[in-house]
């Protein structure tokens, strides 16, 4: 098979992977005005967005295993055998459909979880304004909004360039996760079910900023040929071992 055609089918999977991320970022900003002005039936249009991400995560899963196949037979035709293990090969196409497959798997589970917040807070248990409102919960909501916001850009870009600020709000947004935790089970006047359900969505937008960061560590890998994620293990010194006392 020919570059030509191998490269066809990589410009139609980047394509895929952009409009699954710029769905997601539609649907985290409608859920940010659901939460925001508690319109239910914005939240029943976020719910509704989950198919078409489905598609899309299945479509682009076939294409990428495909993808894959085709990248090893063409590797040698692209040239890219003659380079050494060590070099940056920012244009493998083993590497992309590699990549795609992780970012796709990513975005369907950031999509999962707008979902999984949008169907709790239909409960209608959640106090009404408490995203407005309330300074915390409304800040938790804006950085949500912005680490996805990061992520899709550097998708849609195929750059890595906000890598480090996605990190830096993913902490900032771990912190007011569990300030906004702290501040719910304190509040002795909330109801048992309103507690359960202000919690799941809690949870559901903390794990949408580590999802994003994935895509972030997914994008520097792609731009660099440097598997970031698991850096800080492999940096720590090891543990003693018991015996050594």
């Amino acid at each position: 098979m020919s570059p030509a055609i191998s490269r066809s089918r990589f410009d139609y999977l980047k394509t895929n992977l952009s409009n699954m991320a710029e769905i997601i970022l539609e649907q985290t900003l409608t859920l940010g005005d659901a939460l925001e002005k508690d319109d239910y039936a914005l939240a029943e249009k976020v719910i509704h967005f989950d198919d078409r991400i489905d598609d899309l995560e299945k479509e682009n899963d076939n294409i990428s295993q495909n993808a894959i196949l085709e990248a090893v037979a063409s590797r040698k035709a692209m040239g890219l055998d003659g380079y050494s293990g060590e070099t940056v090969l920012k244009k493998d196409p083993l590497r992309f459909a590699l990549s795609a497959i992780r970012i796709t798997r990513n975005l369907e589970r950031i999509g999962d979880n707008i979902v999984n917040a949008a169907r709790v807070f239909k409960n209608g248990q959640v106090a009404r304004g408490i995203f407005e409102r309330d300074e915390l919960f409304s800040l938790m909501l804006q950085r949500v909004i912005t680490i996805i916001g990061m992520a899709v850009e550097s998708l849609v870009e195929e750059k890595n360039r906000f890598f480090g600020s996605i990190q830096q709000v993913d902490a900032e947004l771990d912190r007011l996760c569990q300030r906004a935790f702290e501040a719910a089970v304190a509040d002795d006047k909330m109801e048992r079910m309103a507690f359960a359900d202000l919690y799941r969505i809690i949870l559901s937008l903390e794990r949408m900023g580590d999802l994003a960061v994935n895509i972030g560590e997914e994008l520097v890998r792609l731009q660099t040929g440097q598997d970031i994620r698991h850096l800080d293990n492999l940096q720590r010194p090891p543990a003693p071992h018991p015996s050594a006392n």
